[in-house]
């Protein structure tokens, strides 16, 4: 509890445009990975399955990081996509976020495998997932 307690404070302590542009951060650090991925996935890049084990698994780390990032107060403060349903809606926001944290495990075991069938389905399976909460969740 006590951990617990100072985590909350320490966050309480960041202005709402910090925390905003922390999650965007993490973001950008998604889109960082997702992309060379994608590349070697639709065969417009060389397939290096060393790098592509390297992308999932920071990606898999990174999906467990933006979340608190969308904490009272940070609807505004700095530039943002994120939409109101992200809070009025906070059940379905946690829905996508174990979506998009149950497909990235997936997409390290098929990147593990060198199977480009499992790859593909994948990371068919994460982008989805990024897809549907983009598409509930964020302004275009």
């Amino acid at each position: 509890l006590v951990l617990a307690a100072t985590a909350v404070s320490a966050h309480a302590q960041f202005k709402p445009e910090e925390v905003i542009q922390y999650r965007q951060g993490i973001f950008k650090a998604q889109r960082w990975n997702m992309v060379p991925m994608a590349m070697m996935v639709q065969g417009k890049a060389p397939y290096d399955q060393a790098a592509f084990l390297r992308h999932a698994q920071r990606l898999d780390q990174l999906s467990h990081m933006a979340w608190e990032g969308f904490g009272p107060g940070t609807d505004k403060g700095a530039p943002t996509k994120a939409k109101p349903e992200i809070w009025s809606d906070a059940a379905g926001f946690k829905k996508a976020q174990d979506a998009f944290q149950a497909e990235t495990p997936k997409l390290v075991a098929a990147a593990q495998s060198g199977n480009m069938d499992q790859i593909k389905a994948a990371f068919g399976g994460v982008a989805k997932s990024c897809d549907n909460c983009h598409d509930n969740f964020r302004s275009k």
